[in-house]
């Protein structure tokens, strides 16, 4: 099982965002350093949730400062993209960073965002559809090629050079834990990322829906690649982690209030919120602890069917020096016992069980 970390720089203060960004690069630096396979960046747009407004730039600046680590976006939202100039900057950060991008694609949620794009929730599901299709025909085609969709059209023949290093285009990651979501990542033969926040049997039954879609759609089911997004925080005690809950607790009001456009001046309004978990459940949801209580929970993310997981630790202002001593924690302490973990393969056995019994 692989494990990375994932920013999308939230800033509760509207503070210093030249050292924020700094001392995430040195938080990266050091994971890299610690064995972390990859870190992800988040895109997000017009208020201090989370301030990602560039994730290929933000990527390359890390990618200038690293050396080993996979980079990746989780994700670009399409919807608001041009496609043609997204592959052609994929492309081109892709060659810059010898082969070490992956790109994660989604149609993204986030209404207080569309809007300042002229997107809709309505119409982001063809936007997203349209915009994959001809970034694909952008990396795969050497001669020109049109495009006529309901919101994009490309009347005039057109070619994209360059082509990214990796064949035919950097590893693909589809984020989103709905069916359809599940089903699109199967049909396209992409990389899953999933929320694991309801806890692993959760991310079980998302796994097996994976497979079984992938089933219908001819593909293997022995091999699958299934991440799930966690909220991580390693200290020395479970009560020192304890009190640091109180930064993803603001991340996740704060997800809220977007949702809800709860947002003035560009600041989000993180208060409580109906049908809010309290302490005990919000903590046992967590990925936080003491090195033995996180090493036990990504294990059982991996006993449930997840291949790599997603650490979010920069949440809520958590202070730097707090972060570097979780990266360090987590590298020295967690990730030898989780990068030996695999998935059950017991999971493709259920679903071609199944799928004999269905027939």
């Amino acid at each position: 099982m692989r494990l990375g970390l994932f920013y999308e720089w939230p800033n509760p203060t509207t503070g210093d965002w030249k050292r924020l960004f700094e001392e995430s690069i040195e938080q990266i630096q050091l994971a890299e350093e610690l064995g972390f396979d990859f870190v992800f960046i988040a895109e997000h747009h017009f208020s201090n949730y989370g301030m990602s407004p560039a994730p290929l730039l933000q990527a390359l600046a890390i990618a200038e400062r690293t050396k080993r680590i996979r980079i990746g976006t989780a994700v670009l939202v399409l919807p608001v993209w041009q496609p043609l100039r997204v592959a052609e900057e994929i492309a081109v950060i892709d060659n810059l960073t010898g082969g070490r991008f992956f790109c994660g694609v989604g149609r993204g949620y986030q209404p207080h965002e569309f809007a300042r794009y002229g997107v809709t929730n309505d119409d982001s599901r063809e936007r997203f559809a349209e915009a994959l299709d001809v970034m694909r025909l952008a990396w795969s085609q050497d001669t020109s090629f049109t495009y006529h969709g309901e919101f994009v059209d490309i009347t005039n023949p057109t070619v994209v050079w360059p082509k990214p290093l990796q064949k035919p285009h950097p590893p693909m990651l589809l984020a989103g834990t709905s069916a359809e979501s599940l089903r699109l990542a199967a049909e396209h033969d992409l990389m899953s990322l999933v929320s694991g926040f309801a806890g692993t049997a959760a991310v079980r039954e998302m796994t097996l829906q994976l497979l079984a879609h992938r089933q219908a759609y001819g593909r293997p089911v022995d091999t699958w690649e299934l991440g799930a997004q966690t909220f991580c925080h390693v200290a020395p005690t479970n009560e020192e982690a304890r009190e640091a809950a109180k930064y993803p607790r603001w991340q996740n009001r704060a997800q809220r209030a977007l949702n809800r456009g709860d947002v003035t001046d560009g600041r989000v309004n993180a208060t409580t919120y109906e049908g809010e978990a309290d302490d005990e459940a919000f903590w046992n949801a967590l990925y936080f602890g003491n090195p033995d209580r996180v090493r036990d929970k990504y294990l059982a993310l991996a006993e449930a069917g997840a291949t790599f997981a997603s650490c979010w630790m920069m949440t809520g202002g958590m202070p730097h020096e707090l972060l570097m001593r979780s990266v360090k924690l987590m590298g020295e302490e967690v990730l030898p016992a989780v990068h030996e973990a695999k998935p059950p393969a017991g999971l493709a056995d259920e679903v071609r069980d199944a799928s004999a019994a269905s027939d």
